[in-house]
């Protein structure tokens, strides 16, 4: 998928390239519900460092207990919860 914004527009809106892509995928993280991994791998990021660039934005980040139970799983820390 590819998104052009015109020109004429940017200066107008006021960010650039990068910012640009930062507030879609924050824009998708808030309102469809992807998991910030994802939405920092969009922008080149990790999912930490996208959880920083959210905090810079003053956002609040989306964790619940299914975020907790898969970064349980995904870190090897399974046998210690059973």
């Amino acid at each position: 998928m590819k998104i052009e914004i015109n020109d004429s527009l940017v200066p107008k809106i006021g960010v650039d390239e990068q910012e640009a892509l930062e507030l879609l995928a924050i824009a998708f993280y808030k309102y469809k519900g992807i998991h910030s991994t994802l939405a920092g791998k969009l922008i080149g990021k990790t999912e930490s460092e996208f959880h920083s660039l959210i905090a810079e934005k003053g956002e609040t980040i989306n964790y619940d207990v299914d975020d907790l139970i898969d970064d349980i799983e995904s870190n090897g820390l399974a046998e210690f919860y059973h």
